[in-house]
């Protein structure tokens, strides 16, 4: 009867810590350097998968840690069930991304209804409507307000001017009907008229910013909140008997299926707006 009062540790629950620990860890570690270049995806890809395998074995190994140390009465009881929490959380993440991957098995773009109209083209068929279409905006007001909204909602959601094509510039980088090389004398230009003001340089730094026109094709680049996944964004807005219509697109540049990034990236811009807009309109005088 002396050794009957003897009790061991569970090495299985001594396992399923530092697998849960090392998993937990492993996760932030993996999308910390690929936020710092120091990983591609496609490594990304082999840390969270092998994360995702270290985490369920972590897992498994807590619950029989548990079971043995409930009917033996061995010792580690508290890791084991340490390790089950920090297996759980190490976890999450994953669960996340396997019910983002049924609700969107395929895809990675999303626009708004009127996005391939007025762009007179149809719509890519790697574009998923499974959660329903995006609609895009119509207000009342002028495109120029609607295009400073949308810079400063752009703003906000963290996406970076590419590009801005107006009807003006499409006519102005036309030909030049055979004006250029028919003048041989070069012309003075004088010191006056040179732009030698800060102001103006720090104008020059944002060649977009004060453009007056009905019609915007913006181009910009999206980014997804966590592993910073970009995505091409088209923004077309275009005013029509006093209404402007604000539509948009974005398809990601690396991914096979986006899990509804693109989707939410438009539901933000828009959202964003929306409030914009709000803003602009309580501050705009009474006519």
């Amino acid at each position: 009867m002396a050794g009957h009062y003897l009790r061991g540790r569970s090495r299985s629950a001594i396992w399923a810590w530092n697998l849960a620990a090392f998993a937990f860890a492993l996760l932030p570690i993996s999308v910390g350097f690929f936020r710092l270049h120091l990983l591609d995806q496609s490594i990304l890809s082999l840390s969270l998968l092998l994360a995702g395998g270290i985490a369920a074995l972590g897992l498994l190994l807590a619950v029989f840690a548990i079971l043995i140390i409930w009917r033996s009465g061995a010792r580690g009881g508290g890791r084991a069930v340490g390790a089950l929490l920090v297996g759980g959380v190490a976890a999450a993440p994953f669960l996340g991304a396997a019910y983002l991957f049924t609700k969107y098995p395929d895809g990675h773009a999303a626009e708004t209804t009127g996005m391939s109209a007025a762009l007179s083209e149809t719509a890519p068929a790697t574009v998923s409507t499974l959660d329903g279409v995006l609609v895009g905006r119509d207000f009342q007001a002028t495109a120029a307000t609607v295009y400073q909204a949308a810079r400063t909602a752009m703003e906000k959601s963290g996406m970076t001017i590419a590009d801005v094509r107006t009807p003006d510039m499409a006519r102005l980088d036309g030909p030049d009907l055979g004006v250029s090389g028919t003048v041989s004398v070069p012309i003075p230009t004088l010191r006056d008229s040179l732009n030698l003001d800060d102001e103006e340089e720090d104008d020059s730094s944002e060649p977009f910013a004060d453009l007056d026109s009905d019609d915007y094709t913006i181009q910009a680049v999206g980014y997804a909140p966590l592993f910073a996944f970009p995505s091409d964004v088209t923004i077309r807005i275009v005013e029509t008997d006093g209404t402007t219509y604000v539509d948009l697109r974005s398809v990601s540049r690396s991914l096979e299926r986006d899990l509804g990034q693109n989707r939410r990236l438009i539901q933000d811009f828009l959202a964003r707006l929306d409030e914009a807009m709000k803003v602009l309109e309580g501050v705009a005088p009474e006519s």
